[in-house]
């Protein structure tokens, strides 16, 4: 039920946010920026369980941390890189938004070539 919650604040904050942009354009920018956070805020209660399945497959990979740890930089750029580029936006620079969201990509396959060479290594040794 959460995420119920979760959407009728974003319902509400843009209804909010669209007077407001009329009257002055920044305080609708403001308003998105805040309904933003209070989501984020939201969000931040799952990390405890997200934790925990971490702390699991921690468990499965025998000290070898190193794909879990390239998986949650992944991960972790790609949302940072999907809210920045949302506020970005919102704020009409999709430009910027692009550009933040193509670093992110960038970023991820970048993370990513480690896994692949490795993957290569391995299709060649037994391709011998």
């Amino acid at each position: 039920m959460e995420i119920i919650k979760i959407g009728f604040i974003g319902i509400v904050g843009i209804l909010l946010a669209v007077p407001l942009k009329n009257y002055k354009a920044e305080y609708g920018v403001y308003m998105g920026i805040a309904v933003c956070l209070i989501i984020f805020g939201y969000t931040t209660r799952y990390f405890t369980a997200i934790l925990s399945a971490i702390n699991q497959m921690q468990g499965y990979l025998k000290n070898n941390y190193g794909y879990l740890t390239l998986l949650l930089k992944a991960v972790g750029a790609t949302y940072a890189c999907e809210f920045c580029a949302g506020i970005c936006k919102d704020a009409g620079y999709g430009g910027i938004a692009g550009q933040v969201e193509m670093m992110g990509k960038l970023y991820i396959l970048l993370t990513g070539m480690p896994v692949l060479m490795t993957l290569l290594e391995s299709i060649q040794s037994i391709a011998g």
